[in-house]
C-alpha cells in the first residue's frame, strides 16, 4: 500500500529532532504547540522519530517521558508504523510514578488500539485522579474485547463529568456490542442533566434498538433543541412515534440551527416516516 502523502508536511525542514526537543520544552510554559510540531514527526514516522521516541520515554525527567509517549502515540498516523515496538515502550510508562506519564502513555496506547493495552490499563478505572480515569477511557475505546467494555462500563457510572461522557461516546458509538450490561450502562445517563451525555446514552440505546430509547428520545424532542445527537438516535431508531415531534421541529428550529443540523433533521424524518 503506497504511504499517504501531504504536501505540507513534505515542505517541512526542521530536524524532527528539533521539533521533539521544542515540544519537550513547551510543556514547561503556557505556549504549547504540541500538536503542531509533532504532527510532522508522526507524518514521518521512521526509525529516527521511534528512536527519538524511545530516547525521550527512558528519560528519568518525567516530561521528557510525557514527550516520549506523545511521539510513540501516532507515528505514521494511518500507516501506524513501528506498532508493535512502540507499545512495547508505553506498556510500562502505564506503572510511571508520575501521573502526567501514565496520562501521556495511556492516551498513546488508545492511538495505537492495542489489546495489550487493555490488562494493564485496566485497573486505572478506579484511579483517584480522573485525568488518569480520563485517558483510560480513550485506551479502551474502539477495542471490541470484553475486558474493555467492562472497564467502560464502570467509567460510563464515573463521578466526572468528562470521564462519563467519553465513555457513553465508547460504549453507545464506538462499539457495536450489545449486550443487556452495556444497555444497562447507558440507560441511567438518559436522565444526566447534560444534553451530550443523555443525547450519547440515545445513541448507544437507539442503535440496539432497546426499548427506553423511544420514550427517552420523545422527552428529549419535546424539550429545547440541544443539537443532533437526537437526530442522530432518531435517525437510528426509525420510530414512527418520533415524526410528529420532528416535524414540529422542522417547523421551529432556528435559522441558525437549521443551517447546521438540516441534514440530520431530514435524514431522521425519513427514516421515522417509513
Amino acid at each position: 500500500m503506497a504511504r499517504r502523502y501531504d504536501a505540507k508536511y513534505e515542505a517541512e525542514t526542521t530536524a524532527s529532532a528539533t521539533i521533539v526537543e521544542a515540544c519537550r520544552q513547551a510543556l514547561d510554559s503556557d505556549d504549547d504547540d504540541r500538536g503542531t510540531s509533532l504532527g510532522v514527526v508522526h507524518y514521518r514516522g521512521g526509525q529516527t522519530e521511534f528512536d527519538l521516541g524511545c530516547y525521550y520515554a527512558a528519560s528519568h525527567d518525567a516530561l521528557d517521558r510525557v514527550t516520549g509517549a506523545d511521539v510513540l502515540a501516532q507515528l505514521g498516523w494511518g500507516d501506524d508504523c513501528f506498532h508493535d515496538e512502540s507499545v512495547e515502550v508505553l506498556l510500562p510508562l502505564v506503572g510511571d510514578p508520575d501521573e502526567r506519564v501514565i496520562v501521556a502513555a495511556a492516551h498513546a496506547l488508545g492511538h495505537r488500539r492495542s489489546a495489550r493495552g487493555i490488562p494493564v490499563v485496566l485497573p486505572l478505572v478506579y484511579h483517584p485522579n480522573a485525568g488518569v480515569r480520563y485517558a483510560v477511557v480513550h485506551a479502551l475505546s474502539g477495542q471490541e474485547e470484553g475486558a474493555a467494555l467492562a472497564g467502560l462500563i464502570v467509567l460510563a457510572g464515573d463521578a466526572d463529568r468528562d470521564v462519563r461522557n467519553w465513555a457513553a461516546f465508547g460504549l453507545g458509538s464506538l462499539s457495536d456490542m450489545d449486550t443487556p450490561e452495556i444497555r444497562d450502562a447507558l440507560a441511567p445517563l438518559l436522565d444526566e442533566p447534560d444534553a451530550e451525555i443523555r443525547g450519547e446514552a440515545l445513541i448507544g440505546l437507539a442503535k440496539r434498538h432497546d426499548p427506553r430509547a423511544a420514550p427517552a428520545l420523545l422527552r428529549e424532542l419535546a424539550g429545547s433543541f440541544h443539537g443532533s445527537w437526537c437526530l442522530e438516535a432518531a435517525g437510528l431508531l426509525g420510530c414512527p412515534e418520533l415524526l410528529p415531534l420532528l416535524l414540529e421541529l422542522r417547523a421551529k428550529i432556528c435559522p441558525k440551527d437549521e443551517a447546521a443540523f438540516s441534514a440530520d433533521l431530514d435524514q431522521a424524518i425519513a427514516a421515522c416516516s417509513r
